[in-house]
């Protein structure tokens, strides 16, 4: 079958539903055992979360004010609006 890979979940941040591509979405790693990010004995255990590219944004935002490293944005989310606005898009 001729596509793309689809999928539909809530943001991990906000709990927005969106569309995304389960090959190329931000997600973040969760240990279910704590609800928080996995210490490094736990990270066999940890499950992955996608987060929506306003979250990725707006955590982007925060970074540079703190001089941190960005999340990666990429054309994660600008790949997947392209298709849709052109009709190329599998539903």
């Amino acid at each position: 079958m001729d596509g793309y890979p689809t999928a539909l979940a809530h943001c991990f941040g906000c709990t927005r539903l969106f569309w995304f591509d389960p090959q190329r979405v931000v997600s973040i790693a969760i240990d279910p055992a704590t609800g928080a990010y996995p210490v490094p004995e736990r990270w066999p255990h940890r499950e992955l979360f996608p987060v929506c590219h306003f979250c990725v944004r707006r955590a982007n935002i925060e970074r540079r004010k703190r001089g941190l490293p960005l999340g990666y944005e990429g054309d994660t989310y600008e790949d997947l609006m392209r298709r849709l606005a052109a009709g190329d898009w599998p539903l």
